[in-house]
């Protein structure tokens, strides 16, 4: 599949995600915490895919103890500091004043691989970036957004650092998408029940059912929707798109999240976009294709066979190469004639 294919599961991985301020809202307004939304996320999702990451690793469990570290990071950070972040922003702010702050991931990626490499990005990406930073609001109308809450917009700030934390390692870790997906969903589910038992971050379940698209429904309804839709494909998709195309054009997309959000507004709450709007889309459209236009080295393959202990790791996306080795041509000796 080709970088192009790849982008296209990028933005079908946004399209998924967008699914899930809109759907949790409604938890939210019935007394679920943003702790409880996010156990129950990745809870579920973790035992869905529980046989298919068993099937992904086939014994290659020698990945997960050489690269406990990131993978600790990828499930405690990336994951469930993500989204408890998030959800509790939107549970205090508007979600679209809480989408454009955490999407300044992408923004803080590029400066970091800056930083790292001690070398200024290509002028396409920081063009990219300032066109697609500049277009997300005025999509996101945060003009009619309402009153902002301090802990709110504090809560929408970490969620862009460990948002950032999250691309960079699952375009980085050597694992199958769908291992590294499900151990991460592990691992986000054991920290969030950890802070929960702590108290740090408050799990209470509410009502069994919730006002949704003008009705009464089931909460099943909503948390299906967000486990199986902005859960289970969106962050599996993600993931497998991002060790190809890397973390850098893999977080630009996901910008196109709020495209989506908008479409779904206007064909579920008839909430047609204004000339703003429209305007800022494309804006935040052609940032990102000028960003993901520019080449990124994507990530060596996992091994089929179990990796021996010892053995070196195949090499990450978005990391400086080790330079080349300089190799003398072996020149080939003339044949010795026949005695």
């Amino acid at each position: 599949m080709g970088r192009l294919r790849w982008m296209v599961v990028a933005l079908l991985s946004a399209a998924a995600f967008g699914m899930s301020g809109t759907f949790v809202k409604p938890l939210f307004e019935a007394g679920w915490s943003p702790g409880a939304g996010s156990i129950v996320r990745t809870g579920v999702a973790g035992l869905l895919l529980a046989v298919p990451t068993l099937r992904a690793l086939r014994g290659r469990w020698s990945l997960v103890r050489r690269h406990w570290l990131g993978l600790l990071a990828f499930g405690g950070v990336g994951i469930a500091g993500t989204q408890t972040a998030y959800f509790l922003a939107v549970d205090r702010i508007p979600v679209g004043t809480a989408l454009m702050i955490e999407y300044l991931a992408p923004v803080l990626l590029v400066l970091a691989t800056a930083v790292w490499l001690k070398r200024f990005p290509p002028l396409r990406v920081v063009a990219g970036a300032v066109l697609a930073m500049a277009g997300l609001p005025l999509v996101l109308d945060l003009g009619t957004g309402g009153a902002l809450d301090p802990v709110g917009l504090v809560a929408a700030l970490v969620a862009a650092v460990v948002c950032a934390v999250y691309f960079q390692l699952s375009a980085t870790l050597p694992l199958p998408p769908l291992a590294l997906t499900g151990v991460g969903m592990w691992i986000a589910t054991a920290v969030s029940a950890v802070l929960g038992a702590l108290g740090l971050v408050p799990i209470t379940i509410g009502a069994t059912e919730v006002r949704l698209l003008g009705g009464t429904v089931s909460a099943l309804v909503p948390l299906a929707v967000v486990v199986l839709v902005a859960t289970v494909l969106a962050y599996t998709v993600e993931v497998a798109a991002a060790a190809r195309i890397g973390a850098r054009a893999t977080s630009f997309l996901a910008l196109t999240e709020v495209l989506f959000a908008s479409v779904a507004a206007a064909l579920v709450l008839a909430q047609i976009p204004g000339p703003m709007q429209l305007l800022g889309g494309l804006a935040l459209l052609a940032g990102v294709v000028l960003v993901v236009s520019a080449p990124t080295q994507h990530r060596a393959s996992v091994p089929e066979q179990p990796v021996p202990d010892g053995s070196p790791s195949p090499r990450a996306a978005d990391v400086v190469p080790a330079r080349a080795r300089r190799t003398r041509p072996v020149r080939a000796r003339p044949a010795r004639a026949p005695r």
